[in-house]
Parts: structure tokens; C-alpha cells; sequence
């Protein structure tokens, strides 16, 4: 399948760009200052949370149970992966998770002796299902995060390790604090979406595919929005011929 060699991109500023295949794309904006120009300031009050090692908040949207090897030991780390408030990536490993096993039996048995039992688990793949219920941790809700320790890695985004009793829900104090509260009241999730157009010189009844020679992408369309937010803060258009970008 044939991809544009030639690109138009389209931002809120209706500037163009053009690129030749040998390198980035220049002209179109990073995640990061995408939000930095829209964070509501919440970049600068995020800085001055981490610099002074004050509780920071975070948005989970993704969970999985890892294992790995800390001074010889195999350890359990939950590990979650969402958004700060500023709307930056974040991915924060919990910490000091004890594993424990349960020992399965008839449940006649447990019945007939009077036993009640809680927090079964019908679908064991998933053990922070069962960590999150224990202790309480916020997994699809704000969460604070102190006494951290945090590094910038590749990609913008910031690795968090905290301990399981350093991962919070966020307090109604914080949600009433002028200074969070607006954040707070949103999801800070930053979504792309894109379309595809493509064609087949063979022909209306032939459907393109990337193994066919005559198949082309000739417009790639890209959008930036805050989850929960019709409005976009970018518009991308990536065209395969030179254009005028759309004044509307």
C-alpha cells in the first residue's frame, strides 16, 4: 500500500507543513505541548508539586499485575498507568503488595460447616481485582499520590513508585480546593482520533489492503480532544498532494 509522501497539516492557526519522508514531521505539536498550551496552568501547579515532594493527583485508566526481580527477590508491583492533572502520562508502580493464596475446597464443605466466605473471585487471571478490593484503591477515580519517588522517562512521561498505603483516593478537601477543584472535575484523558481514506486503482469492488500494490492512503485526518470535550484543541490533516489548508 502506497502512503503520502507529501503532508498538509492543519492546526487551530491554519498553518501548513510539508514533509519528504526523511524525517518527523515537523510543525505538528507533542503530546506534551499540546499540554502545556491547554493545561489550564495545571502544568506549572503540577512542577511545583513534584520539586517540593508534595501529593500529586493521578487519573488511572490502565491496570496490570507485573512481577520482577528486586535484589533477587520476585516481587509483586501493581501497575497502573493514567494521566496527572495537567493531563501528562504517568505510569505508577505500587508498591509493598503482599500476595497471599487461597486454598480451594468443596464449597459443600465450606456450606456445611457454616462458613461464610467474601470476596471470591470467579475469574482469578486478575489479581489486582482482588488487591484493589483489600486495600481500597482508587482504579478508575482520581487518586493521590505522596511520599513518591518519580523520574521523567522517555516518551514524556513520568514513572512513579509509591508505596500501597501512599496511593489514596483524593480527599473532598482536595475536590473543594480552589486551586484543584476545576481539574479535578474532569477527566484530564488526552484522546486521538483518526480516519483513514483510501482507494484501489483496481476498482470500486476490489477493497483496499496494505498487502496490494494499487491500494493508496491519500488523506489521514487526526483530531485532539480532552476526553468528554466535543471541542478540539488540534485538527491534523495529512493529504498525499500540495493544498491550501481548509479556512473554516
Amino acid at each position: 500500500m502506497h502512503t503520502p509522501t507529501n503532508f498538509d497539516q492543519t492546526d487551530c492557526t491554519r498553518t501548513l507543513a510539508y514533509y519528504d519522508s526523511a524525517g518527523p514531521l515537523a510543525g505538528v505539536p507533542t503530546r506534551n505541548e499540546i499540554e502545556a498550551e491547554h493545561g489550564n496552568k495545571m502544568s506549572d501547579i503540577l512542577q511545583q508539586c513534584l520539586s517540593n515532594k508534595q501529593p500529586v493527583h493521578f487519573m488511572p485508566t490502565a491496570v496490570s499485575d507485573e512481577a520482577e526481580y528486586i535484589n533477587g527477590v520476585s516481587t509483586y508491583i501493581l501497575r497502573v498507568s493514567g494521566c496527572l492533572i495537567n493531563g501528562q502520562k504517568a505510569v505508577v508502580n505500587v508498591m509493598g503488595i503482599r500476595p497471599f493464596f487461597d486454598v480451594m475446597v468443596p464449597e459443600e464443605a465450606v456450606r456445611g460447616v457454616g462458613i461464610s466466605t467474601a470476596s471470591d473471585d470467579l475469574t482469578p487471571t486478575y489479581y489486582y481485582r482482588k488487591v484493589a478490593r483489600e486495600k481500597k484503591l482508587p482504579l478508575s477515580s482520581w487518586a493521590t499520590l505522596s511520599n513518591y519517588f518519580h523520574e521523567y522517562i522517555q516518551g514524556g512521561t513520568y514513572l512513579f513508585q509509591v508505596s500501597v498505603n501512599n496511593y489514596n483516593p483524593t480527599s473532598e478537601d482536595d475536590y473543594n480546593n480552589p486551586l484543584f477543584s476545576s481539574a479535578l472535575s474532569r477527566d484530564p484523558t488526552l484522546v486521538l482520533t483518526w480516519d483513514i481514506e483510501t482507494y484501489s486503482s483496481l476498482g470500486l469492488s476490489n477493497f483496499p489492503t496494505a498487502q496490494s500494490d494499487e491500494s493508496n492512503i491519500f488523506m489521514i485526518c487526526m483530531s485532539v480532544h480532552w476526553k468528554d470535550d466535543p471541542n478540539p484543541l488540534k485538527q491534523i490533516c495529512l493529504v498525499d498532494v500540495e493544498t491550501m489548508p481548509d479556512p473554516r
